[in-house]
This record gives structure tokens, C-alpha cells and sequence, in this order.
């Protein structure tokens, strides 16, 4: 099976974004990353891009809902490996 990306804009993705803010700190963060993902695209492989976009919506997340830190994830995975990283 083949998948096929979506079309889309860059005024789409914002105004998706710009929906899912639910401060005007959140807004004003997310015109911001679109902004400069925007400028960057051209220098990404299609990959980067798609984790950038990825990215800004991690930053509209609760924090509660957020993945954790690295410094989370390498204290939990020490723990259970022995230390050994």
C-alpha cells in the first residue's frame, strides 16, 4: 500500500496551528515557528521538514501531555539498562 501525503499550504498549516493555540503566548509562538520553518523549507530534505512541522505541534501540547525530557528518558533508561549508557 502507497501512501500519499495530503496537499497543503503554508497558510493551511497556520491556520491549523493558529486553531489548535489556545493562548495568545501559544498564537503568537506557533505564526512564529511557522514563519521560520517556512523560510527554512527550501534547505530541508522533506523529512527535516516534516519533523519540524511535527515539532510546532508538540509545543501546543499541555505539559502534562508532553513526551518527556531527555534528561527524563536517560535517567528511566540508566535504571533499567544498569547504567551502562
Amino acid at each position: 500500500m502507497t501512501l500519499t501525503s495530503p496537499t497543503w499550504n503554508w497558510d493551511y498549516l497556520e491556520t491549523v496551528f493558529e486553531d489548535l493555540a489556545q493562548t495568545p503566548a501559544e498564537k503568537a509562538a506557533v505564526l512564529h515557528l511557522v514563519s521560520v520553518t517556512r523560510e527554512m523549507s527550501p534547505y530541508l530534505s522533506k523529512l527535516d521538514l516534516l519533523r519540524e512541522i511535527i515539532c510546532i505541534g508538540l509545543v501546543l501540547l499541555p505539559e502534562h501531555d508532553r513526551p518527556p525530557s531527555v534528561e527524563h528518558l536517560r535517567s528511566s533508561t540508566s535504571a533499567v539498562s544498569g547504567g551502562t549508557c
